[in-house]
């Protein structure tokens, strides 16, 4: 499974016929997105009325969903530590979906090249 991250799901609802819209599709079509909290709410935030919320709630409740956990919030935080000992910050947001990634071991689809920071991460690209 893939934990697409929020700022694919934004670039597909700005520009889906681009390589990365395109590949996003392919993805949900093939039933291999699964949808964490942080990027639900991040998604839904983003809807500019409520016609369009309550589009996006359906699209995003009928995928599978991954819980975050006490221990995610842990690896999370682990994560983040030992990357801002490093000099490197990260969004906790993003640390909770490496976490979530890294249990499940699931890869994630994003646009922001701070997860390859992650150790261990697997990072989903395009034409896989």
């Amino acid at each position: 499974m893939v934990i697409v991250d929020s700022n694919v799901w934004i670039h597909w609802l700005r520009m889906p016929n681009t390589d990365v819209g395109r590949e996003f599709v392919r993805l949900l079509d093939s039933h291999q997105v699964s949808m964490a909290g942080v990027v639900l709410a991040e998604v839904l935030q983003g809807a500019g009325r409520e016609p369009e919320f309550n589009r996006l709630r359906v699209l995003l409740a009928a995928l599978p969903y991954l819980e975050t956990t006490k221990q995610t919030w842990v690896r999370a935080g682990e994560l983040a530590m030992h990357l801002r000992g490093q000099g490197r910050l990260i969004p906790l947001t993003d640390m909770i979906i490496a976490g979530l990634a890294l249990e499940g071991d699931h890869q994630v689809f994003t646009l922001d090249e701070h997860f390859q920071r992650v150790p261990g991460l697997r990072l989903y690209e395009v034409g896989s």
